[in-house]
């Protein structure tokens, strides 16, 4: 005989798990809804556990968990951080516990889109709706299970991917604040502490994002040529927050500096820490800090229509930049986007110039 237990998860997805004896020991089978589990549950009965397991294609319902196939995975995955690994095994223990009791090859894509939408639907253990992640939280944590699947495509465990064609629901897109010369040094004048103050000033001139630029050491900046090597990153590591590789191939650059981003370099290096943005004690600057004692509380002269987040420092240089008629190539290259399509994505309704100009180009051929 066999049984059913359903089982609802902390995101209040409901699986079915089937258990049967056979060859003298407990076996189970998790399915993603109750047709199919009721349906295998009577195949078990009618005609015997290793029959109705031919029937689904496993050969053994304990031989290789989707579980034991991630944490394989993950462990052996090359070139990234360990602070990346352990991100990946925070994601197979806690996001993908559920999906991870089912063999590998019983993942199907409906069993997939079910994980995707507890997530996007997320209920908290009181019953009532939780907090839904963003949409970029969920891209990296479905990317995550993809890439492992098609590992497993690619070692014969499974014949296809079934994270393929799977769509996340976007969610609302909080609107980028660029801010205009005037606003930015209203901003900039409210900052109390000559730090702080650096800081902003660097990072709307630089675009830089904060963990690179309060990972630069000396030496990555040529005062004479007025140039700012970018090879480094904080990231979170096994034992807190460590120095690392920037945040993709194209990251790492090197861009030219305007004078007054060369003013900062220059006393900042005088005092000769080993990186360029320290506290008093000689420690990294964290950008909680920088947020709560700089930039959140100057940021409230420009009311509460215009509530920039220190993100924002790098789409305003974005933003100036072209608007001064800096080609949309050069504005990539300088930010260190991966390609030009993103570039154009996040910014290319700010190039209204160039829009115009493509404009009258087709004006002169019909006229």
């Amino acid at each position: 005989m066999a049984s059913i237990r359903p089982h609802r998860a902390a995101n209040g997805v409901v699986t079915y798990r089937v258990l049967w004896r056979q060859d003298g020991r407990q076996r189970g089978l998790t399915f993603t809804d109750l047709t199919s589990a009721e349906r295998h549950r009577g195949n078990i009965e009618r005609i015997g556990a290793s029959a109705a397991l031919d029937m689904l294609g496993i050969a053994d319902s304990g031989e290789l968990t989707l579980r034991e196939w991630l944490d394989d995975h993950v462990a052996n995955l090359p070139g990234i951080i360990e602070g990346t690994r352990r991100q990946y095994r925070r994601y197979v223990a806690h996001d993908l516990a559920d999906l991870g009791r089912l063999p590998l090859a019983a993942v199907t894509e409906a069993a997939v889109a079910q994980w995707l939408q507890g997530m996007e639907q997320p209920v908290g253990a009181d019953g009532k709706p939780g907090k839904r992640p963003s949409s970029k939280t969920l891209q990296n944590k479905h990317a995550f299970l993809s890439g492992a699947m098609k590992a497993a495509v690619r070692a014969g465990k499974i014949d296809r991917n079934p994270c393929d064609g799977q769509r996340i629901m976007r969610s609302e897109r909080r609107e980028m604040v660029m801010l205009t010369r005037a606003e930015f040094d209203k901003v900039h004048a409210t900052i109390g502490r000559e730090l702080w103050a650096d800081l902003a000033l660097w990072l709307v001139s630089t675009g830089m994002r904060f963990g690179e630029a309060t990972a630069l050491a000396p030496s990555a900046i040529d005062l004479d040529e007025g140039t700012c090597r970018i090879t480094r990153a904080w990231k979170r590591g096994k034992d807190g927050w460590e120095i690392g590789p920037p945040k993709s191939r194209r990251s790492v650059r090197t861009i030219n500096l305007p004078p007054q981003a060369v003013d900062i370099a220059r006393r900042r290096i005088a005092d000769g820490g080993d990186l360029v943005f320290v506290v008093s004690t000689g420690a990294r600057c964290r950008q909680q800090n920088f947020f709560n004692e700089g930039w959140a509380p100057a940021r409230g002269v420009l009311g509460t229509d215009r509530v920039p987040r220190i993100h924002d420092l790098r789409h305003t240089c974005a933003s100036w930049m072209i608007g001064a008629g800096v080609p949309l190539v050069v504005v990539s290259r300088h930010l260190g986007h991966e390609d030009i399509t993103t570039t154009a994505n996040v910014y290319g309704h700010v190039d209204r110039e160039s829009g115009a100009a493509a404009a009258a180009a087709i004006g002169r051929v019909l006229g």
